[in-house]
């Protein structure tokens, strides 16, 4: 019995790196310190964005550090992410479900939104290596009119 306790202690202090992570994640974001996000991402992350954020040029994958950090240059050029309500947080084991809703200004129209977003974050080495996210495209759509 001594080696499972040690065994789901073990797995505690991962969980709970992963929940540390993510969040920090989510207010490096709000405080637009994109260098610091990089800091947390693996060399060959892949991030997948689906939903209407016009500021990228690809809704494809986009796979490398150096690749993510220019696509999220792109969008914080466009949105301004003011912060994000966390609703729903999911960890099994390096992988992770997260419900948000992001206060986002559209830097041109300034308009401000709520935007609900579902992200699929898979960690390995304490690293984001896949970040899917999925975001409310009519609110989006609604930030992007003139």
């Amino acid at each position: 019995m001594r080696g499972k306790e040690a065994l789901d202690a073990l797995a505690q202090v991962d969980r709970d790196l992963i929940e540390t992570r993510l969040r920090l994640l989510v207010d490096l974001r709000a405080e637009n310190d994109l260098r610091a996000m990089m800091e947390y991402a693996a060399e060959d992350i892949v991030f997948d964005v689906r939903g209407n954020w016009m500021a990228l040029p690809s809704m494809g994958p986009i796979r490398g550090k150096a690749n993510v950090a220019r696509a999220l240059i792109s969008l914080t050029t466009q949105y301004e992410n003011l912060g994000s309500t966390l609703h729903d947080l999911l960890i099994d084991g390096e992988r992770v479900a997260m419900r948000r809703t992001a206060r986002v200004r559209h830097r041109g129209t300034n308009r401000v939104a709520d935007v609900q977003i579902v992200d699929f974050v898979r960690f390995r080495d304490g690293l984001v290596v896949s970040l899917s996210e999925v975001s409310d495209s009519l609110a989006l759509a609604r930030l992007d009119e003139f």
